[in-house]
């Protein structure tokens, strides 16, 4: 459900490898488990079609990071914006 996406930390770009209204799995090393991180989630199509968030690191293995999303209602528009998309499928959430 990453397709499309990237993580951007302090100008740094990361692909995102998965995504869901919990949290965002990404490339990237450095990181250790309970590492918050304020980032924001970008369209790579769109680069100003974006979105801030905070993540608590919950894993790094492998080069790959994974964060659980503090969440924030206009987050979770964004991520179920992105998957209606990905899919096909319209969001009924937040109507």
């Amino acid at each position: 459900m990453g397709d499309g996406l990237a993580v951007l930390i302090d100008g740094k770009v990361f692909p995102v490898v998965n995504i869901s209204i919990s949290g965002v799995s990404f490339q990237g090393t450095g990181r250790k488990a309970g590492d918050r991180i304020r980032l924001t989630l970008s369209d790579l199509h769109s680069l100003d079609d974006t979105v801030e968030a905070i993540i608590t690191v919950k894993g790094a293995e492998g080069g790959i990071v994974r964060g659980e999303f503090a969440p924030t209602t206009k987050l979770m528009r964004y991520i179920l914006a992105h998957m209606g998309e990905i899919t096909g499928a319209e969001p009924a959430y937040f109507r």
